[in-house]
């Protein structure tokens, strides 16, 4: 009896180990499944999406992979997202950008074949970036930054581009546009620009109240400018640059003071400001449209202020440009100084003269006296 028991005994601790090691592999299992549910399902749930026209990505995104003709790009609206074009291929129509990022912070593009476009990434004051592993080819510019700060677009390859190298340059983006549209664009009044000015500089103000600000500007400042300053313009185009030089030249009538001269740059010109270069300093952008101001303490004597696009404008384009300014006061250039100045270019004038008649009587008086001595 006792061998029986002990040899039950034995049988039922093997079986109760049997059951232990099961139950131990099955738990295994299920901490693996549930491990993969939950890491890898949110990559198995995510769902490519297929580039398309004015598509703008605002969240973490990966293309189908795929040939897509997007002629007028990817724009990035967010930040802190990760792009990933799974090697898909985008084609433009050589205008534009493949994909934009304006604004932008902390944004990865990567894995994407860009091509026929102007330029196939575009980096516009974005900052914190990673551009890696993309293939740019057949473009006018691989890769373009603009007002741009710690970004890493080394890890890319850049071939059969007009240009190759990675520019930090101001790159017109020319709008896709028909030359009617351009051609009906309509001219704008100072008076429309100062009301502009306003709305941005004051937009607490409600609309009876802008109107009385337009008012007391061209009643009290537009004028005298108006009336007290030429403004011509130069306007020259540098084929080998591709780019077109515009200069204001300024040449006061009476001194003026707190001058603010305005250029309106029609969309001809260029369609945003940031793809101009403004040689001239003390400018600022009210408006990207662009709207620019320069300001000036006094104007006493003839400036110039200077700017470049980088395009060719025709004659109906040159136009469109629009410049006036506005001053809160003006002093008379001084008369007296200018007159008395005169007089002494007179007597500078003559001076030599008198000297020589002087030194010709005292010798003439030293001989004779000299003559009767002797």
């Amino acid at each position: 009896m006792v061998k029986i028991g002990i040899m039950f005994k034995k049988q039922l601790n093997n079986k109760t180990n049997k059951y232990q090691v099961q139950i131990g592999l099955n738990m295994k299992k299920l901490i693996v499944l549930l491990f993969v549910i939950v890491v890898l399902f949110p990559v198995v749930n995510a769902v490519c999406i297929s580039p398309n026209e004015n598509l703008e990505i605002k969240e973490n995104s990966v293309f189908c992979y795929g040939k897509y003709g997007v002629p007028d790009g990817i724009n990035i609206v967010s930040d802190n997202v990760v792009v990933d074009c799974n090697n898909s291929i985008l084609v433009g129509d050589g205008t534009g950008s493949g994909i934009l990022l304006n604004n932008k912070n902390n944004v990865v593009v990567k894995n994407c074949n860009i091509s026929n476009y102007e330029v196939g990434i575009y980096l516009e004051s974005t900052n914190n970036s990673v551009i890696d592993h993309n293939y740019l080819s057949k473009n006018k510019f691989g890769i373009a930054l603009f007002n741009s700060l710690n970004n890493d677009v080394a890890n890319n390859f850049l071939f059969e581009n007009i240009d190759n190298a990675i520019n930090y340059l101001p790159i017109p983006l020319q709008e896709k546009q028909p030359i009617k549209e351009v051609k009906k664009e309509q001219t704008i009044t100072p008076y429309e620009i100062i009301e502009e000015v306003i709305k941005v500089k004051k937009p607490f103000l409600k609309e009876d109240e802008i109107l009385k600000e337009v008012n007391l500007v061209f009643d009290k400042y537009f004028n005298i400018a108006q009336q007290n300053l030429e403004i011509k313009r130069t306007i020259f185009h540098n084929e080998s640059e591709r780019s077109t030089t515009i200069i204001l030249h300024l040449k006061p009538k009476k001194i003026l003071l707190n001058v603010t001269i305005y250029e309106k740059i029609p969309k001809c010109v260029s369609a945003y400001a940031n793809q101009l270069l403004f040689e001239t300093a003390g400018y600022e952008v009210v408006q990207s449209d662009p709207l620019i101001l320069w300001t000036f303490a006094r104007i006493d004597k003839e400036e110039e202020i200077s700017y470049k696009a980088f395009n060719n404008i025709d004659e109906e384009c040159k136009n469109l440009l629009l410049a006036f300014g506005i001053a809160t006061g003006f002093e008379e250039f001084n008369e007296k100084k200018e007159i008395k100045s005169n007089e002494e270019i007179k007597i500078s004038k003559y001076l030599p003269i008198f000297l020589i008649v002087i030194i010709l009587v005292f010798a003439s008086y030293f001989a004779y006296n000299w003559s009767r001595y002797k």
